[in-house]
This record gives C-alpha cells, structure tokens and sequence, in this order.
C-alpha cells in the first residue's frame, strides 16, 4: 500500500506539475499579450507625440504666415489710405478746374456777345459813316 500511496502522490505531484506549467505557459502568455500590447501603445504614443508635434509646427507656420499677412493687410491699407487722400484731393483740384472752366465759359460767352453788340455797333457806323460821306 506504500506504492500505492507513493503512486498515487506521484500522479498527484505529477498533475500539480503539469498545472502549474500550464499556469505558467498562461502567464507566459498573459505575459507576451501584455507586451504586445505595451508595445503597441507605445507605438499609439509615439505616433500621437508625432502628430501632436507636427500639428505644433503646423501652427506655428501659420501664426507666422498670418503675421506676414497682417503685415501685408498694414501696408495695403496705407497705400489704399495714401491713394484715397490722392483721389480726394484730384477731385478736389478737378472741382476747382471746372469751375474756372465754366466762369471762363461764361467769360468767353460774355465776351462773344460784346464782340457782337460791337461788330453791329462798328458796321452801324459804318454804314452811317458811308450814308453821311455819300451826301455830301
């Protein structure tokens, strides 16, 4: 009965065994899952770190090129601000130059009308001047 016994405390030892490689080829497992899985999200990481830098860039790169716009937007709007005042004043100085022009119109008209009054006036004289030599 002491084999027996022996035996069957080997079997037990020997299932206790297997169980326990069994468990540890699981955690082994388990283990190697885990790792896989740290590794991958390591890699998430990295990639995130990756974009959140370039996306970090990326803002950067616009921030200056807004600023370069903005300096731009400056500068236009000055020279729109130059070339309204410009307008203004032609057509302040277009105003004043026809104005001149019409009273130089009005000048001229009224001097057309006098050269006329004294054109009629003149051959008026005239022809009492030839009336007045011819009588006598």
């Amino acid at each position: 009965m002491a084999t027996h016994t022996q035996g069957s405390m080997l079997d037990i030892l020997k299932k206790k065994m297997r169980q326990a490689k069994e468990e540890m080829e699981n955690a082994r497992d388990s283990a190697e899952e885990a790792e896989k899985r740290h590794a991958l999200e390591i890699k998430r990481r990295e990639d995130a770190e990756a974009e959140v830098a370039a996306l970090n860039r990326r803002i950067q790169l616009l921030e200056e090129d807004l600023e370069r716009t903005e300096e731009r937007l400056k500068s236009a709007t000055s020279k729109l601000e130059e070339a309204c005042a410009a307008a203004d004043e032609s057509e302040r100085a277009r105003k004043s130059l026809e104005n001149r022009s019409n009273i130089e119109d009005d000048r001229i008209t009224h001097l057309e009308e006098q050269l006329s009054q004294a054109r009629a006036l003149a051959e008026e004289a005239d022809r009492k001047y030839e009336e007045v030599y011819n009588d006598c």
